[in-house]
């Protein structure tokens, strides 16, 4: 069973989801503050990996924060470089706590490798407090992703993803999700454009995980770095990502919710 994002398996989108976290700071500062996160007292976080959005919510609350994550390596590390947070070793699909047991349940980069993201969406409605907050906090999509020109960057991203069981077009599908859930969900947007630094430091790595996949051949490889590498000095690549955000507030208990991928 897919348990979720496994950065030993594919530790490239892990890179891609550290740098994720530090450009989009400062919008997430915003979320906590909408969702007086302040005045909460539990928090839980689902796909914890090695503390890093748990280190950034013992900084923004006082909260007694419980942190899970299916790999115990993941748990190990996370507990040695952050204080102040309970992490332990859990299935991410089958929540162990009681219904209601939170005041804010929030994940990052989670859905996108769940084979069933409503089923856990629903888990964790459970363990929520009514009047509380579900938030997930960055959920990519690779389908909305933008280049030129276009080499194909993105489109191999997509079909590395997919062979590691993720979703790349999850993104689209956030609130959709939120909303059949029953939740009072608010959805945001941010498109994360790379600039030239970026480019010219990470462009080469970005075709070497492709071509780990084994999706293009050395000689590909050579060959789309070096038209990399031109284009961005010449100051000619564009590269952005979507990335989806959405704060659900449990409003009322839903019976009977219907799973919008039932329909897919």
């Amino acid at each position: 069973m897919n348990e979720g994002f496994c950065p030993d398996k594919c530790p490239h989108y892990y890179e891609e989801f550290v740098k994720e976290i530090h450009f989009s700071r400062s919008f997430r500062k915003q979320i906590y503050e909408t969702i007086e996160l302040k005045k909460a007292k539990r928090i839980l976080e689902i796909g914890s990996r090695i503390g890093i959005i748990s280190q950034e919510l013992r900084e923004f609350s006082d909260a007694q924060i419980t942190a899970i994550d299916a790999d115990h390596l993941m748990i190990a590390e996370a507990s040695d470089r952050v204080k102040g947070v309970e992490f332990f070793r859990s299935s991410e699909d089958k929540l162990t706590m009681r219904d209601e047991s939170f005041d804010a349940v929030i994940c990052h980069y989670f859905f996108i490798w769940k084979p069933k993201p409503f089923a856990s969406l629903m888990e964790m409605i459970r363990v929520c407090k009514k009047g509380g907050y579900i938030v997930a906090l960055a959920e990519p999509d690779y389908g909305g992703w933008i280049e030129h020109p276009n080499l194909g960057l993105g489109e191999y991203h997509q079909k590395a993803i997919k062979q590691h069981g993720g979703n790349p077009n999850f993104g689209r599908s956030l609130q959709s999700i939120f909303s059949s859930a029953g939740l009072e969900t608010k959805k945001h947007i941010n498109s994360r454009i790379w600039d030239k630094e970026e480019l010219e430091n990470n462009i080469a790595n970005e075709w070497f995980n492709i071509k780990k996949e084994n999706l293009i051949t050395d000689d590909e490889y050579n060959s789309k770095v070096e038209k990399e590498l031109k284009l961005i000095q010449d100051n000619l690549r564009i590269i952005a990502l979507p990335i989806f955000t959405a704060i659900g507030k449990k409003v009322v208990i839903q019976q009977n919710v219907i799973d919008p991928y039932d329909d897919l």
